[in-house]
């Protein structure tokens, strides 16, 4: 089956330009729709926006009208708990202990030797117990001496079993602490 297309040039051409004026009249059409769509819902939204404004604006001036009846009333209460408040921050900052300091302090008590394995502070009793090993009892009795001379440290009690054997000394001390005031409060 042959075909033949019998149309003349100038016809192809004309068919051209009508198929491509339609591709740009349907594209032109189609892009139109949809900005009246967008135009339309941006219309709808700004009316919905004014309309949430208008509610707001009244809600505050409400608001407002209520809050200037009731500041008297209010700021005295308010000033009342903000005492309160500084108080409460007061007594924090009054009981704070700079831990890391204290921590740094002691460890320049602990001799070579000994590696200590637990240290345990009861701040509300003033407890404090050590737990470790140590290489000697020389080195055990060196750190009880570096304790019982420090100033952090009162009654300090080992059980005699620290001091029955002379090396690898699985060891427990414990006593009280004493607080130093001047560390505390804002450091």
């Amino acid at each position: 089956m042959i075909t033949l297309n019998l149309i003349s040039p100038i016809q192809k051409e004309a068919n051209r330009f009508q198929q491509s004026y339609s591709l740009v009249k349907r594209i032109t059409v189609l892009f139109m729709a949809v900005s009246l769509i967008v135009i339309a819902l941006l219309f709808v939204g700004e009316t919905l926006l004014e309309k949430k404004l208008d509610s707001i604006t009244q809600e505050t001036l409400a608001l407002k009208k209520n809050i200037e009846k009731e500041e008297s009333i209010d700021l005295e209460q308010s000033v009342k708990d903000f005492n309160k408040l500084l108080i409460d921050i007061s007594k924090v900052q009054s009981e704070y202990i700079n831990w890391s300091q204290e921590v740094n302090k002691i460890s320049s008590l602990v001799p070579s030797g000994i590696r200590l394995s637990s240290f345990v502070m009861q701040k509300d009793s003033s407890d404090f117990k050590f737990a470790g090993k140590a290489a000697t009892r020389e080195a055990l009795l060196n750190f009880k001496t570096n304790l019982e001379n420090s100033d952090f440290f009162t009654e300090i009690q080992s059980p005699i079993s620290n001091l029955l054997t002379k090396e690898n000394i699985n060891f427990e001390l414990s006593g009280k602490l004493v607080f130093d005031q001047s560390n505390s409060g804002n450091q």
